[in-house]
């Protein structure tokens, strides 16, 4: 496995009275691209926004690069972040909003390596327009790109998809591939599990502040297969039985009497017969599938609070 590069121990953030990020716990690996999932008031931008060094947590300790952070230090600075709204200036064209930004980073040969950014989020053609006339997407893709001055190790991107038509999503879906392949780990939140989850490598899903799951993209996917939810009497006697009659290869046990079935080319019958004439003693077999959605809800509940 990569190494991780950022690390969140035990974080919290206390507006006031209340707790809007509760003890958070997770770590994002290198060349990863990991998704912060939750609905609308989850804490996701403000957990974002403390790794980013835009805000710093009331507990708890953020190591970046395995060095645990004190203040300004100089590792934020190795992030590119798009939180929230992109901070573009509408009068101006995409390439003089990227030029300000060069001029601030102290950038030298500015004018090639803007081209390059535009060119490489997708802006190349309209380096010229004012940004007031572009597009929701193409704003998206002008906030990466200035997000991608100083050439960052970790993109944070705060519900990049937010607002977006079908074809900006797609456009925004394959520039964050692109950029990972490019090297770039990429934090990546939405509330659109769906939509994430064709691009992510692994998920934390967050609701009221707290991490309800840390799960990888196999481990998720395996969720919404479709399956035979079986619980017998003795298990460690029906799974060699089932591997030997029925060459069921996919399956996960779940605990000392149950066991999923992935395998589909098996019926319900088939396995209630070969188990009863093998004296297995059968508590329970259905058949399950659910949607991401139905995942979703069931791990979050139905909304948020008003701070996020």
């Amino acid at each position: 496995m990569s190494k991780a590069i950022i690390e969140v121990k035990q974080i919290t953030k206390h507006f006031k009275a209340k707790a809007v990020v509760d003890q958070v716990d997770f770590k994002v690996y290198e060349g990863e691209i990991f998704g912060l999932i939750g609905p609308n008031g989850a804490g996701k931008s403000t957990l974002l926004k403390m790794i980013g060094g835009l805000i710093f947590p009331s507990s708890g300790e953020i190591s970046l690069f395995n060095t645990k952070m004190r203040g300004n230090h100089a590792y934020f600075e190795r992030m590119g972040l798009l939180i929230e709204e992109p901070g573009i200036f509408p009068h101006y064209s995409a390439y003089k909003n990227l030029d300000l930004m060069a001029i601030s980073y102290g950038l030298t040969d500015r004018k090639k390596y803007i081209n390059e950014l535009l060119n490489l989020v997708g802006l190349g053609d309209v380096d010229r327009i004012k940004v007031k006339n572009f597009s929701m997407g193409m704003k998206q893709r002008l906030g990466i790109a200035i997000a991608l001055i100083g050439s960052p190790d970790v993109l944070i991107l705060d519900e990049p998809i937010n607002g977006l038509d079908p074809q900006g999503i797609s456009e925004i879906r394959k520039l964050i591939q692109e950029l990972n392949k490019k090297g770039i780990t990429i934090i990546i939140s939405s509330h659109i599990l769906e939509e994430l989850s064709k691009v992510a490598t692994r998920y934390v899903i967050l609701n009221h502040g707290k991490v309800v799951e840390n799960i990888s993209k196999k481990e998720l996917f395996l969720q919404f297969e479709e399956r035979v939810e079986l619980e017998v009497e003795e298990l460690k006697q029906a799974i060699p039985i089932l591997e030997r009659h029925l060459n069921i290869q996919k399956y996960k046990v779940m605990n000392e009497h149950s066991i999923y079935i992935y395998d589909n080319h098996v019926k319900n019958q088939q396995i209630i017969k070969i188990l009863t004439e093998n004296g297995i003693v059968i508590h329970s077999l259905t058949k399950h599938k659910q949607s991401l959605e139905d995942y979703f809800l069931k791990r979050t509940g139905s909304g948020g609070e008003s701070h996020d």
